[in-house]
Formats: C-alpha cells, sequence, structure tokens
C-alpha cells in the first residue's frame, strides 16, 4: 500500500498546522520579475485520481500511527520518539532508520511527519498546493474536496494560493460551488494596485482585475488574503507614491478579510535581480518602505486583519484587527523616521543581523565572505559615526535580502 505523498516546493506563511495537499503543480503564469519559484518547472494539472492517492496515503499514515501508537494519549501519537518508532518498525515503508532512504521512502517518511504535525494541530486545516489551485478544472476540484471532507471530517478550513486573473475568470457560480465543498480562504497575491508597476514586473493582471476578483470572491463567501508589496515600485519617489496609492485604492474596493505586507527583496535567483544588476531597476530604501508603510496603514478604510511578520518588513511585525494595530504601528514608524540617519543604520541592523534573518542565512549555507563583509563594515560604520554609515547598512541589507526570504 502506499504511505507516500507528493507535495510541492513552497507552502503558505502561516499555514504551518495545515497539512499540505498539492492538487497542482507550480505556476500556471510563473513569469512575475520578482518571485524565482518555479521558474524551471512547467505547469501541470493534477488527475483527481491522483489527489486521492495523496488523500488516501495520509489516512493509511494516520491509521498506521495510531496502531503503533498503543494505548498512548492523543498527543503522544505525534512525538517525535513515536516518529522514529514507526520507521524503525515498518522498514519496507520507511526505509532502513538510519539510512538515507529512496525517493519514494523518503516521500512516505515527509508523509509520516506532516501527517503527524497535523494531526498535533487538530486535523482542522488544509492548503491545496502549488501556485493557484483555481486553474485546475472547477468539477475535478470540487470532487477531491469532497473526498477530502468526506476522509476527515474533522477539516473546517481549506486554503490555497489563487490567482487574481484565475478568480476574476470563475463565475460567482463557480466559486460558490467551490465554497460549498469547503474552500474557505484565497490568498492572493496582489502585491500592487498600479498598473504600470504590475505592467512592469509582469505580473499579468491590472488593478480592476484585482478588484473584480475580490468582489466575485467575497460574493461567493469565500474569505481573501490580500498580499501586497512596499517597494515594488522601485526607488523612484513618483512610481513609489503612485505604487502605494493605487495598490491603497485597490485594496479599499476589494476590502479583503486580511492585508499581508510582504516587503520587497530583490532575491539573486529571480528575473529581477538582472534588472538591479543592469541599472534598469534601482532598489528602494529602507527609509521608502517605511514611508509607503505609513501610506498604507493611513489609507486603509475598512476592517481588516493586517499582518505584517515577514521578516523582509521594516520596523514593525504586527497582526490583529487594524483598528487596533494601526496607531501602535504608526507610533513606532514615526518614532524611526524621527532617528538620525546613524540611529536608523543602527536600528535596521539590529532587526535584520540581530533579529534572526542572518540565521537564516547562515542555515542556507548563504553567508559568503563579501555579505559578512559588508556587514562587518556596516556596524562599523555605525559604531564610529560614519557620514556613510545608513547607505553601508542599506548595502548589508539588500545583499542579506538577496539570498532568501525566511
Amino acid at each position: 500500500m502506499d504511505y507516500a505523498v507528493e507535495t510541492g516546493p513552497m507552502g503558505a506563511i502561516g499555514e504551518s498546522g495545515s497539512l499540505m495537499l498539492r492538487v497542482n503543480r507550480n505556476c500556471p503564469w510563473n513569469r512575475c520579475l520578482f518571485c524565482p519559484v518555479y521558474k524551471n518547472d512547467a505547469f501541470s494539472t493534477r488527475t483527481v485520481e491522483e489527489i486521492k492517492r495523496d488523500i488516501d496515503a495520509v489516512c493509511r499514515t494516520r491509521a498506521l500511527l495510531f496502531s503503533e501508537a498503543r494505548g498512548r494519549s492523543e498527543e503522544g501519537v505525534t512525538t517525535p520518539e513515536l516518529l522514529s518508532e514507526v520507521i524503525c518498525r515498518n522498514p519496507a515503508i520507511y526505509g532502513a532508520t538510519f539510512s538515507q532512504p529512496p525517493p519514494e521512502q523518503s516521500a512516505a517518511r515527509n508523509c509520516l511527519s506532516q501527517t503527524a504535525g497535523w494531526l498535533y494541530h487538530g486535523a482542522r486545516r488544509v492548503f491545496l498546493q502549488d501556485a493557484d489551485a483555481l486553474a485546475i478544472k472547477v468539477s475535478h476540484l470540487i470532487e477531491a474536496l469532497e473526498y477530502l471532507k468526506r476522509t476527515f471530517p474533522t477539516i473546517d478550513t481549506i486554503t490555497c494560493y489563487a490567482r487574481a486573473k484565475s478568480c476574476q475568470r470563475r463565475s460567482v457560480e463557480e466559486l460558490t460551488a467551490l465554497r460549498r465543498a469547503g474552500l474557505s480562504f484565497c490568498f492572493v497575491g496582489v502585491e500592487s494596485g498600479c498598473d504600470a508597476v504590475l505592467r512592469y514586473m509582469n505580473k499579468g493582471v491590472t488593478g480592476s482585475e484585482h478588484i473584480e476578483a475580490g468582489h466575485k470572491l467575497r460574493q461567493a463567501g469565500i474569505a481573501v488574503a490580500a498580499f501586497v508589496m512596499p517597494g515594488l515600485g522601485g526607488h523612484d519617489p513618483s512610481q513609489s507614491k503612485n505604487h502605494i496609492a493605487e495598490t491603497v485604492r485597490v485594496l479599499n474596493e476589494m476590502r479583503p478579510h486580511e492585508v499581508r505586507v510582504r516587503s520587497l527583496a530583490i532575491l539573486q535567483s529571480a528575473l529581477l535581480y538582472q534588472r538591479w544588476q543592469s541599472g534598469e531597476f534601482t532598489a528602494p530604501t529602507e527609509d521608502q518602505l517605511v514611508e509607503e508603510l505609513i501610506a498604507l496603514l493611513e489609507g486603509i478604510a475598512f476592517e481588516c486583519t493586517i499582518e505584517t511578520l515577514q521578516m523582509t518588513n521594516p520596523v514593525i511585525s504586527i497582526k490583529g484587527p487594524i483598528g487596533v494595530k494601526r496607531g501602535p504601528a504608526l507610533k513606532q514608524l514615526a518614532a524611526y523616521q524621527a532617528l538620525t540617519a546613524n540611529e536608523r543604520a543602527r536600528f535596521s541592523l539590529n532587526r535584520y543581523i540581530g533579529g534572526g534573518y542572518l540565521r537564516f542565512v547562515d542555515d542556507w549555507e548563504r553567508l559568503d565572505q563579501e555579505l559578512e563583509r559588508l556587514i562587518e563594515l556596516a556596524y562599523d560604520g555605525a559604531q564610529s559615526g560614519a557620514p556613510d554609515a545608513l547607505e553601508r547598512a542599506e548595502k548589508a541589507i539588500f545583499t542579506l535580502k538577496s539570498k532568501g526570504i525566511p
């Protein structure tokens, strides 16, 4: 019997307690300049039979866990000790305990670990991979979702990434049918509401299409989390202002349940990095990102959850109702702006370098001599009060962010 599932390269931030269920492979658009994910992989949808096989594999894995638990408490079913015992007792499924298993057995181990984590969180949430679950045929997705919920009645929330274009192309009736089948939440990458920025970044969607997608999802009863990206307009002050003003306008018309802020990081593995290297695109400064965050917080005119937890964001890390979080966040941002240039350099270095970003880069084995040199120069400049301290900090932080996003 099969205990392996197929998983994609990327989950959703904040979905650590979710079961990952792959309904398609990669991204149907896959042309955005700022995104490096999926770029060398072709898009394809998975068949209903393939999706059901993965659901069945999780079901078998759950049964195996409870069988091997031998009377342990519910919490004991998900401990690392039990997982090790399950692997040891079932070498035909998971391979020898202290060996590197072949791909099929490695996938089974991944399913075991993921299923245990899911059970630990109550087996309530499921996230549909990969980049755009709504690219699959609606009738096929409905059939898969209904089978999923029949198999696991504890599920109460099913989430996915969805391109605004795909949402906009679906009828309200189709989206309503998906909601009835269990689809609860769509994470939509708005990034910008400014058509000029969207065109340059090759996003493949317009601000008006973002709005239409949001309206259709709301009509269908599907909650929306809109991702927005301060800094995507680049360094030019006029473009920066247009980017954030139009983004605020689009958000106010969409009225998503959540606004998730993901400030621009120009990743070395993304096409935008080449534009930056050539000088065609100039990166925004940390001060610009702060200005855009202020405009965003001041401009949102509806009740929603605001979330800025990604480590690319400057100054603030918040999540909660915007009516509660806005005032304190704006005070923090204003306090940052009131600092001297040297103080802002030290603040930003402490936030990114001392705040954990560097540890992630080191764990990924991407901490090279050039980054170490830039960080050392930046700290020396900040501590000595050098006139170019802020510029040094900007270079170090830009290079740090270019390595990846935690």
